[in-house]
């Protein structure tokens, strides 16, 4: 009996001096050990920051088609609200109130349009023939055309240049192409009213949906709306003093099952509404490409709008739960476990962006981290279940096995 307490006593005293020498050893004379159960390694990851708000789909605009009562008497609409119509297409009737005014003005308005039609033509005959100087020429500055006069300062760069030229030549092209629907417009209604004696139809300047018919002739007598859409949302105080304006943006509408890439076009300067006790809510809108689903997306569906606000691509990254305050557990190959300072960047969900601090691929340790020390050794659990046949195949494997326990 006196044995088994007196062996008892002596291990109590064992322990304890073991103790008080870990304790008392300041200048770490007494080698320490910290037990790693749990690490990880970090890795790879675009790391992108995004704000989530909901939206709607609302159409670009709305065009207006008038009616002037004092060229005749109203006849007819040839349109219903919600239907779909062309340029060209045919909208409502009227009868002319005097037949040689009418045909004056219209045979007047022929000659300006097809003047200005001539006059973008010689502007893209000039522009086609224009040769851009090489580099080595020189090293103008600017580029300013006009219909009227086309005056070149070169570019930085000929490639620049070229990209002017083109562009000139897109919009021009465009233009006379309006002009000359114009024209045609203005043509058929003369034949018409050559024919009849007395009835013009009115042809859409525009594509799109009817909108809305004035049935009483108040002006627009006829409303159509732009077939294309785009996103409206709204930002509070904090979100519109973070938002610019050329943002990344994708909008998910869910009615269709489909995702489109897109830019913030537009953020508001003005609030909805100035309320002292209420929060000001700034609206703004997201322009996308619609591809093959234009058709499919209407006016009124609800979106998800996910706007890129920062982002860092190829990031060297952890998960949160690795890092402490702003330092880690580095797992050295020499078996230790040291404290490093970190400088955090973009934090996504559960996962830190490390700036610096931590390579790609080094490891650290995760928990107990409350027995980690800094310029320990450490140890970690046997992880039988990665034990296989083939572990054993490598000649180096004994070695390591009694090194490792060596260095224990």
């Amino acid at each position: 009996m006196m044995r088994k307490r007196l062996i008892l006593i002596m291990m109590i005293l064992f322990i304890a001096v073991n103790f008080l020498l870990v304790f008392l050893d300041d200048e770490g004379k007494v080698e320490r050990t910290s037990y790693v159960n749990e690490w990880t390694k970090s890795f790879e990851k675009d790391m992108t920051e995004k704000l989530f708000k909901p939206g709607v789909l609302r159409a670009v605009g709305e065009e207006h088609v008038y009616f002037d009562k004092q060229l005749g008497s109203f006849q007819e609409f040839l349109v219903e609200e919600g239907e779909q119509v062309n340029a060209g297409d045919a909208l409502y009737t009227y009868l002319v109130h005097d037949y040689y005014e009418m045909e004056t003005n219209l045979m007047n308005q022929a000659d300006q349009i097809q003047g200005e039609i001539s006059a973008i033509e010689q502007a893209i005959s000039q522009m086609e023939m224009y040769q851009i100087p090489s580099d080595e020429i020189g090293s103008p500055h600017a580029v300013s055309i006009t219909e009227e006069l086309i005056e070149v300062e070169y570019p930085q760069t000929s490639i620049e240049a070229d990209l002017l030229k083109e562009q000139f030549l897109v919009e021009q092209e465009l233009e006379l192409s309006q002009k000359n629907a114009q024209l045609q417009t203005i043509n058929n209604q003369l034949a018409e009213l050559r024919t009849t004696g007395d009835t013009l139809t009115v042809e859409s300047p525009y594509e799109g949906t009817i909108s809305q018919l004035h049935v009483n002739l108040d002006d627009p007598v006829i409303t159509i709306q732009n077939n294309d859409v785009l996103a409206v949302g709204e930002l509070t105080e904090q979100e519109r003093a973070q938002m610019e304006e050329g943002r990344a943006a994708e909008v998910a509408v869910h009615e269709i099952g489909t995702r489109l890439d897109g830019v913030v076009e537009e953020v508001s300067k003005s609030p909805n509404e100035i309320e002292i006790e209420k929060e000001s809510i700034y609206p703004f809108k997201v322009a996308f490409e619609t591809g093959d689903d234009a058709e499919e997306l209407l006016p009124g569906y609800h979106v998800d709008i996910a706007i890129t606000m920062d982002e860092s691509l190829g990031a060297t990254v952890l998960f949160e739960e690795a890092i402490f305050a702003d330092a880690v557990w580095k797992m050295t190959e020499g078996g230790r476990i040291e404290k490093e300072s970190i400088e955090r960047g973009l934090h996504v969900e559960d996962i830190v962006e490390v700036a610096d601090g931590v390579e790609r691929g080094e490891f650290v340790a995760v928990k107990p981290s409350n027995s980690f020390q800094h310029g320990a050794q450490f140890i970690t659990p046997l992880q039988t279940k990665q034990l296989t046949k083939e572990s054993f195949k490598d000649a180096k494997w004994l070695e390591s096995f009694i090194t490792g326990l060596l260095s224990r």
